[in-house]
Parts: C-alpha cells; sequence; structure tokens
C-alpha cells in the first residue's frame, strides 16, 4: 500500500471516529450544569447548559424569590427518576417545530425546551439529555 493511500485511509478512519464520538450536547450528566441568574427585571431565572455552552433548557419564567427559582431546577431533576410526578410532553409548536416542557403536579409547566426542533427524533434526543440532568451542579451567574 502507497504511503498517500495510508494517509486516507488514516484521515478516513479519524472522520468516521470522530462522527461517532459524542458531541459536548449529547454527553451524559456530568457535562451539564444550571445556572442561576437576574435577569433585567430583577426576576431570578434557571437555565442548563450542556458542555459546549449551548443553553438546552431553561425555566420559562422570572421568580420573584431565588428559593422558588431553585425549586424550579429541583422539579427538573426529580422528572428524570421513575415514579416522577411531573411528566414531560412533546409538542409541536406554531411554526411546526418540535419541543417539549415538563408539568408539574399542578400543571404549571416549569421546564421547556430552548429551541424548537425540525424533527421529533432531534427533540427527543435533546429531552434524553434533559433527564440526566439529575446530578448536574447549581452556578449563580451574572447574566
Amino acid at each position: 500500500m502507497s504511503r498517500s493511500m495510508q494517509v486516507w485511509l488514516g484521515a478516513a478512519a479519524l472522520l468516521v471516529l470522530l462522527q461517532l464520538a459524542p458531541s459536548g450536547h449529547a454527553q451524559g450528566k456530568g457535562s451539564l450544569k444550571f445556572e442561576v441568574y437576574k435577569d433585567a427585571k430583577e426576576e431570578f431565572r434557571w437555565r442548563l447548559k450542556s458542555a459546549n455552552g449551548k443553553i438546552i433548557a431553561t425555566g420559562g419564567q422570572g421568580y420573584a424569590a431565588k428559593a422558588d427559582c431553585k425549586r424550579g431546577i429541583e422539579i427538573l431533576k426529580e422528572a428524570g427518576a421513575k415514579g416522577a410526578r411531573s411528566k414531560f410532553e412533546l409538542y409541536q409548536d406554531a411554526k411546526e417545530e418540535y419541543r417539549w416542557r415538563l408539568k408539574a403536579a399542578n400543571g404549571q409547566v416549569v421546564a421547556v425546551s430552548s429551541q424548537g426542533y425540525s424533527t421529533k427524533a432531534g427533540c427527543e434526543k435533546s429531552l434524553t439529555l434533559v433527564r440526566k440532568a439529575g446530578k448536574a451542579p447549581l452556578e449563580e451567574v451574572e447574566k
């Protein structure tokens, strides 16, 4: 086998491995983190970020009390466990993009996908990652 053929095959093998390797967005629970911050209205909000810094979930609302904001995070963390009282829902929005939301036992929406997905499978992949957020650390940040 010629040297140029070996180099080409090596590059092709590397490309295949890179495509199979998990991206920062799809990695496990150790790569996720929650952030709590104050918005422009001085309300507390939270977001869940993946290893690549992409926001994958938010509370969807502001809270007057930091404790209430943190309770929203706890509900999301608990939602991934069996027997959880809160429920995830998948739906299509007005733009026909797939989204998910988490409803607490009382019907209140406590978490939403941060973006719409063109396919149901893409939305489900994001939701699978969010369900692994149970051990994600919490960090308080400036907006």
